[in-house]
């Protein structure tokens, strides 16, 4: 029989959590067989997720129409917090993409904006301005930018920009940042990370891979074994992995519905043996990017 969560511990699990929402207004994930889920599912596991204690949201203009849903389900629901990303550019451009987003979520303030990625803020670094202004209007609590590669946090942290919050991928395979979050951290960076089942990749079969990711098969494997040996569930090793990593506040997750929210919650149980599994599962960093970035895998057919 399969240990149960004290509701405490489910409720501190949920905390730590944040709900990505790109599976709203986009077909999205590697494993995604089903598409964009409808509105009914949408409203659905946004209910299972205020039961469950889930208060964060994350989501973002580029996300085909998730903030527009999420401003029609959860504009008014003051349970909920909420992060959007916006292209960084010229102040006066992001000024009015963040407006845009305000309003298609119908809420006069925002938990978090982030910029969706470091290279074009680098490059247009007047960017930061509007964010600064925007906190400083009261229409953003925390400001910051969506992270791919640890030296755009040692950039930052060089430079000591004032940015309360970034996002960076976090897995068994990917665990580039390591080193780094801990000291975002202590600088008073809030740290969410994503990809925690790196788009469902990490849960496939091996035997069932595309050619592409047919060298990782070994490494799987192994990935199975070692919490099978341990008695976890993969599922929740790769979801306690991410979200209890030193250094990180929340660890961002992508459902298509109730019963899969519901099963990410159930690793609460597992919490103590994954932590005596960590060691082994810090093993199984990839050392180059071709896996672990998906942004350089092919187009899925």
């Amino acid at each position: 029989m399969r240990p149960v969560a004290s509701p405490a511990a489910t409720q501190a699990l949920a905390q730590r959590l944040a709900l990505g929402t790109a599976q709203f207004g986009l077909a999205y994930g590697l494993n995604n067989q089903a598409g964009q889920p409808g509105a009914a599912v949408v409203a659905e596991i946004l209910a299972a997720a205020q039961a469950a204690g889930i208060t964060l949201l994350d989501t973002a203009a580029a996300y085909g129409d998730s903030e527009m849903r999420l401003g029609q389900l959860a504009g008014d629901n003051a349970i909920f917090s909420l992060i959007t990303k916006l292209p960084a550019g010229p102040p006066a451009q992001v000024a009015r993409d963040l407006a845009a987003s305000l309003a298609r979520l119908q809420r006069p303030q925002l938990y978090g904006a982030l910029f969706h990625a470091f290279g074009p803020l680098q490059a247009e670094p007047a960017a930061w301005q509007a964010l600064q202004a925007a906190r400083a209007a009261g229409q953003v609590a925390h400001i910051g930018v969506s992270l791919y590669h640890p030296h755009e946090a040692d950039w930052l942290l060089a430079r000591g920009w004032d940015v309360d919050l970034v996002q960076v991928p976090y897995n068994v395979l990917d665990q580039r940042f390591a080193a780094v979050l801990p000291r975002l951290a202590a600088h008073g960076v809030e740290v969410h990370v994503r990809s925690a089942f790196l788009q469902g990749l990490l849960l496939r079969e091996p035997a069932t891979l595309p050619d592409f990711f047919r060298p990782l098969a070994p490494k799987l494997h192994l990935l199975r074994t070692l919490t099978q040996e341990a008695g976890v569930p993969l599922p929740a090793a790769l979801l306690l992995f991410a979200a209890h990593a030193p250094g990180v506040a929340r660890a961002v997750i992508g459902v298509d519905s109730v019963a899969n929210l519901h099963e990410n919650l159930t690793a609460a149980a597992y919490l103590a043996a994954a932590e005596r599994l960590r060691p082994a599962l810090a093993t199984l960093a990839e050392p180059t990017d071709t896996f672990i970035l998906p942004y350089a895998w092919p187009p899925r057919p």
